[in-house]
């Protein structure tokens, strides 16, 4: 997830690199040849942001799991796993203070996190320099990625997450003139907002209306008016609450009578399912437990229970992040970075909790995503989709 804005990442990425590069000479976590004694992950997490990012907990349970068996096998020996959670605060300085810390004290061998696109940016850089692999749960900007080879995610990027949205708007629900309301001071959703309205606009008939507002606006009925003036059948929110809980009411309010569309930021932090103004919209998500594995999501679920923690779209990307990592040490044989990001890249046909994930010499996932409606203040799993390729939209 994104808040900010670019141009303010472009600044915090300079700032970021110039921290790294004062530590190079100081080297990360490194088998050397041999067998090392434990495989040292770093975890960055908001934990002293809202209770919904609770996903360190559960990856420590599955940690402690694996732990009991006697770690993961690395090369014909057994390796313990060390998990060093370090608190991200939401902030990105406060970020970057411990990604310097976590690969230069803690010396880890992988990073999952962070959270917030706007910090995983400037540590997807950093960590380039610093040639430690990253696994961010949720951050879905393709910046964080682009033109970064240690930088990997398990969720579904913007582009594909927008374009896939964009199909079932248009192909299954038949729409043909949608608008999009959107924080233009945040990366995420700017960012979400825009591959939405490009994919759909993109089909034959279809028109599609872009609002946006600055970070801060309570009062939305300007862009409202325009909205309604434009006739549009659906509005597409890809925003955090409260701007979402307010655009809902604020919307039905001015008498828009079409459905709320949105992106995986509304399974986030639920507080506007329950809203009546919310009730049958639909949107994307990475995670929904009826798209699960049966036998995945009841062994994740005692883990939840286990660390008392619930099993949101977060934590069971989390969780994912984490087997990913254990998955690749094992298969390339070596918890060295550079060897786990060769064994990240190539990774092919992993079973996740949020379903198969694949790498194709990239950090972007080849994964489906999950098309959720909202009835009775509760996510029903509509469809599984697969992102539909890009040339067969309308140029």
């Amino acid at each position: 997830m994104g808040e900010g804005g670019l141009h303010v990442l472009i600044c915090l990425r300079r700032r970021a690199l110039h921290i790294v590069l004062a530590a190079l000479l100081l080297t990360g976590c490194s088998d050397a040849g041999n067998a090392p004694e434990e495989f040292r992950i770093g975890l960055l997490a908001p934990i002293t942001q809202p209770a919904r990012f609770t996903g360190h907990l559960l990856a420590q349970a599955r940690v402690d799991e694996v732990n009991a068996k006697g770690g993961i096998e690395v090369g014909g020996r057994k390796v313990r796993v060390r998990l060093i959670v370090a608190d991200s605060g939401g902030r990105v300085e406060q970020t970057m203070s411990a990604v310097t810390r976590l690969v230069q004290q803690e010396r880890v061998c992988a990073i999952i996190g962070p959270y917030y696109s706007r910090e995983a940016i400037p540590v997807a850089a950093a960590l380039g320099a610093f040639r430690v692999p990253m696994v961010t749960p949720s951050a879905t900007n393709p910046e964080v990625t682009r033109n970064r080879p240690f930088a990997f995610r398990v969720c579904q990027v913007d582009s594909e997450q927008g374009r896939t949205l964009a199909r079932y708007a248009y192909e299954i629900m038949g729409l043909r003139r949608t608008a999009v309301l959107a924080d233009e001071s945040d990366t995420y959703c700017a960012g979400l907002g825009g591959y939405f309205r490009e994919a759909f606009a993109a089909y034959p008939g279809a028109a599609v209306l872009f609002q946006g507002y600055a970070s801060g606006t309570t009062n939305f009925g300007a862009q409202l008016k325009r909205i309604l003036a434009f006739g549009a059948q659906a509005l597409y929110l890809p925003n955090f609450t409260p701007d979402l809980t307010q655009q809902l009411q604020q919307a039905r309010a001015a008498g828009f009578t079409g459905v709320f569309l949105g992106g995986d930021s509304w399974a986030t932090d639920p507080a506007a399912y329950s809203l009546p103004e919310a009730q049958g919209a639909v949107f994307s998500s990475d995670f929904n437990p009826a798209a699960a594995d049966p036998m995945k999501l009841k062994a994740a679920m005692l883990l939840a229970q286990k660390s008392g923690t619930e099993m949101s779209k977060n934590t069971a990307l989390t969780l994912d992040a984490l087997d990913l990592l254990l998955t690749a040490a094992t298969r390339v044989s070596s918890t060295d970075p550079v060897s786990l990001r060769t064994g990240l890249a190539t990774l092919s046909g992993f079973m996740g909790l949020t379903g198969p994930i694949s790498f194709s010499g990239g950090g972007d996932p080849e994964r489906a995503a999950c098309i959720v409606g909202l009835s009775g203040g509760q996510e029903t799993l509509l469809v599984r989709l697969e992102p539909k390729p890009k040339q067969q939209a309308k140029p």
